[in-house]
């Protein structure tokens, strides 16, 4: 079958946007508003019961106190009333940006503007990504807290990839604000398993509270949680920088023997952790290069094979062009894998701060096309060297 090329793709993005998407853009703007105003109001409710049990934990008499658990609970209770008021279907999801209906009703159709692509959304599929293959990669740091999103694969010029999201960028910082919320579950701010368990133990000990009639016992728990989590982050990132962006893995339709990996001389990689006796250092006749970057392989003879003065200049316009923080890339059996650090959300439909419109699926498509286009960048189509 004969490849599309971009004019046509750009054709057939209007075409679909016209046709497919402008009709139902108003309806699902407005409910991704809605869902905004149920995490809201969810989070009143949920407040209130925990105030209230607090309150009455710690055995505080007056009812100046009493009024705001209350206030919460029922303030929280109407606006979710009157924000579903006349609809049938009282299910109620947790979806900040409604980006997951805006998916789920358009990306399938969407990426046959590209060929016969598929699309996931990992944080909610019942088929999780097997990291020990990024890991064994050498690009990727350990990371505590990690959120994936999209992943797209399937065959594009003849050649297999297959993308995904992955957000391990939360800063100590955020962690432990996130943390340090009495229900950080409902923000879904990547410190969630924090807010479970800690919501758990808090009813747990309310109830061990009452029955020992000891209401010092939520005091001390709280300053345990208080002073014990953030220390317990701050130990675990002080070492290390997080990533926020895509791997893209690709067939090189070359079979090599060896590992080769490329890694940015900077802090950014320092949580990066590898067997530093199975590989060597690889010197490269690019001073430039050699100055931004180091070079990793078991297979000195491979490695200068694969890293070619062209690739090296297709890998730098690759930084530029996606505007990333940093880029890495791996060469181990018969597949390449890069890693791009874009610190920033990709293949976005919806957005908090703005309704989507045409601009958001011409990014949307542009993005995608970048990425799918490093089969022609790199010649992965064809069975010669870089």
């Amino acid at each position: 079958m004969e490849e599309k090329n971009v004019a046509q793709m750009r054709n057939e993005l209007r075409e679909f946007y016209f046709k497919k998407v402008k009709p139902n853009l108003e309806y699902l703007n407005k409910q991704r508003k809605k869902k905004r105003v149920d995490v809201f109001a969810i989070i009143l409710i949920l407040l209130g019961f925990a105030l209230f049990f607090l309150v009455g934990s710690l055995k505080i008499n007056g009812t100046s106190l009493i009024i705001f658990p209350i206030i919460s609970f029922c303030l929280g209770t109407v606006i979710l009333m009157l924000n579903h008021k006349g609809e049938k279907n009282r299910v109620i999801q947790i979806d900040v940006n409604g980006e997951y209906e805006f998916k789920k009703m358009f990306m399938p159709e969407f990426l046959k503007i590209f060929g016969d692509l598929q699309w996931d959304d990992i944080g909610k599929s019942s088929k999780p990504v097997n990291m020990d293959k990024y890991k064994s990669s050498n690009l990727l740091s350990s990371f505590l807290v990690g959120a994936f999103g999209d992943r797209i694969w399937g065959s594009y010029r003849g050649v297999k990839f297959d993308i995904f999201e992955l957000d391990t960028s939360k800063t100590s910082l955020q962690c432990i604000i996130n943390t340090l919320m009495i229900l950080p579950f409902v923000f879904g701010c990547g410190c969630g398993l924090f807010g479970f368990v800690f919501v758990f133990l808090m009813f747990f000990v309310i109830w061990l509270s009452d029955v020992l009639n000891n209401g010092a016992i939520v005091v001390v728990f709280l300053l345990i949680y208080l002073l014990g989590i953030p220390l317990f982050v701050i130990f675990k990132y002080v070492s290390q920088s997080g990533f926020r962006g895509v791997f893209v893995e690709f067939d090189m339709n070359k079979n090599f023997e060896g590992h080769t990996f490329v890694l940015e001389r900077a802090m950014t990689n320092r949580g990066i952790k590898f067997d530093r006796s199975k590989f060597e250092d690889v010197i490269l006749e690019d001073p430039s290069f050699m100055q931004k970057y180091e070079v990793y392989s078991d297979n000195q003879v491979e490695a200068r094979y694969v890293l070619t003065t062209g690739f090296i200049e297709r890998f730098l316009n690759m930084k530029m062009a996606f505007r990333a923080k940093y880029i890495r890339a791996s060469f181990k059996d018969g597949k390449i894998i890069i890693a791009i650090d874009a610190g920033r959300d990709l293949f976005q439909m919806a957005n908090l701060s703005k309704d989507s419109d045409a601009d958001t699926f011409t990014e949307l498509f542009d993005e995608i096309l970048s990425i799918i286009e490093l089969i022609n960048v790199l010649k992965l189509n064809q069975h010669i060297g870089l």
